[in-house]
């Protein structure tokens, strides 16, 4: 009895702790946006290194939250792997989306990174003033989306994006857009996988954020090798093919890496860049 009353108020604990975490990122965004962001405009004149200057802020504050929530006890997390990230050059992090706060872990991981956001995300009332000063990528047009992120990358930025576009839906395939292909292609740059993992699943998609799993979540995030991809020259169409493959080579990484038990044989990629 003592042992079923102790797990269920460590839950309740839990629930009230991802609650008070989700509260104090949206105040904590708020007050980013009106108040920091504010002072910041006032001392930097220069649009590009304020809107760097921004990303730098957005990465601190990310991984402030992260280890926030670590410490009320609603998650723990690890990084393997981070020194594969080419700094010194235009590099596209691509990683699957199981949970709601993946992109607060991406972020913060590579400090000052770009992203592609939601449209919605830029009028958000808690975070869109910051995600605006930021100058992250909006995929409210897909044409804009591609040429945004390809100047950035082969102006030697790094730019986050989900292939999935929005998070996995559980027990089903990854299945990956062409945008994050098509961006590869056409900016001829790294690409840097990296898997992320939670145990047990919370924050999924449909899933309530008051729905906390029986134990602690635990997060890894598995920065894999990069490797270079090149530019495709030729036709639209000659791009649209390459970067199909590409797309098809990206689903076939993560089914690998998500479900190791998988032959070989079972993927349709060419894993010899490993």
């Amino acid at each position: 009895m003592w042992q079923n009353l102790g797990r269920g108020l460590n839950r309740a604990w839990r629930v009230f702790g991802t609650g008070l975490s989700f509260a104090v990122f949206g105040i904590g965004g708020l007050f980013l946006g009106a108040v920091v962001c504010m002072v910041m405009r006032v001392i930097i004149h220069d649009p590009e290194a304020y809107s760097q200057a921004t990303r730098r802020l957005v990465s601190r504050a990310f991984r402030l939250f992260a280890a926030f929530m670590a410490a009320v006890g609603v998650l723990r997390w690890r990084v393997d792997g981070i020194a594969h990230w080419p700094r010194d050059r235009g590099c596209l992090v691509i990683a699957n989306h199981p949970t709601l706060i993946d992109i607060v872990f991406l972020i913060g991981l590579f400090d000052g990174a770009d992203c592609v956001v939601k449209a919605g995300v830029l009028r958000n009332p808690f975070w869109g003033i910051l995600v605006r000063a930021a100058d992250y990528v909006s995929n409210e047009n897909p044409a804009e989306l591609l040429d945004a992120a390809v100047r950035r990358l082969q102006a030697g930025r790094t730019v986050v994006i989900f292939p999935e576009g929005t998070r996995t839906t559980p027990g089903q395939a990854l299945a990956f857009s062409s945008a994050a292909s098509a961006i590869a292609v056409r900016a001829g740059c790294w690409c840097l996988p990296v898997v992320i993992t939670c145990t047990p699943p919370t924050l999924y998609k449909h899933l309530a954020w008051y729905r906390a799993p029986a134990v602690r979540a635990d997060f890894r995030l598995r920065v894999c090798p990069p490797w270079p991809v090149a530019m495709a020259a030729g036709t639209i169409a000659a791009q649209r093919r390459a970067a199909h493959a590409l797309t098809i080579e990206f689903e076939g990484l993560y089914a690998r890496e998500l479900d190791p038990s998988l032959p070989p044989a079972a993927l349709p990629y060419n894993a010899a860049w490993r």
